[in-house]
């Protein structure tokens, strides 16, 4: 492990310590960074990467895993599946939270546009999803976003094309299409998750099955066996 490595895991370290003990989360973030002089791409890693125990334990108990979600109606949160996936690609860091989520730490979001790679991650999403999936796919994008019509008539196509039954859909705010029940929401967004009965980690299903990277950070030992004695009750 390296001097910049040590220095962010014992930052993650401090941090995991404040949340448990129900210092606000903004503010922990800014102390830690200070203290340990991260640049911003250290903060980022932080904010995605390090959760209460709580909140920590809370996701990874709906996180869907082996086969169960193949045969429900999945989900996707498009931008936020397909941001990730594309990080991946072009070999941008990636984080595993303490919460068991992949994220990127571009916080590319308000700024993303297709791109010469975009109909290459369209292909390994759609792709991963013919080889798996068994129910239907139903892709919501955000309209607001620039181009978000144009990405969801590339996932559309691909779709049809691949014979994979589903279909997508630019909205307006697409966490107010997501159905509470019945279905697996595909996302690493931290409210998405917090509100959903289930979730899949999609995008890394698709960078695993296709061996895009690995995280350059690995936050998910970070959890105890037992919540710790000093733990705010939910």
């Amino acid at each position: 492990m390296n001097d910049e490595t040590g220095v962010i895991h014992e930052a993650a370290e401090d941090l995991f310590l404040l949340l448990n003990k129900g210092y606000p989360r903004s503010s922990a973030i800014t102390w830690v960074g200070n203290r340990y002089n991260l640049p911003r791409e250290g903060r980022e890693l932080l904010r995605r990467g390090i959760f209460s125990q709580t909140a920590a334990l809370r996701r990874r108990a709906k996180k869907v895993r082996g086969a169960a979600w193949r045969s429900r109606l999945l989900v996707v949160d498009g931008h936020n599946v397909h941001i990730t996936v594309e990080s991946a690609l072009l070999r941008r860091p990636l984080v595993v939270g303490n919460d068991g989520a992949l994220r990127d730490i571009a916080a590319l979001s308000a700024r993303f546009r297709p791109g010469p790679t975009t109909q290459r991650v369209v292909d390994l999403v759609c792709g991963t999803l013919e080889r798996f999936l068994s129910a239907q796919v139903r892709f919501y994008f955000d309209a607001p976003m620039s181009r978000s019509g144009e990405l969801a008539g590339m996932y559309e196509r691909c779709l049809k094309e691949l014979g994979v039954p589903g279909w997508a859909r630019a909205v307006a705010v697409p966490e107010q299409h997501f159905p509470a029940r019945g279905c697996v929401i595909a996302s690493s967004d931290r409210a998405v998750v917090d509100g959903c009965e289930s979730w899949l980690d999609l995008a890394r299903w698709v960078i695993d099955y296709h061996r895009l990277a690995h995280p350059a950070f690995d936050f998910s030992y970070l959890i105890h066996a037992r919540p710790a004695p000093f733990l705010p009750r939910p």
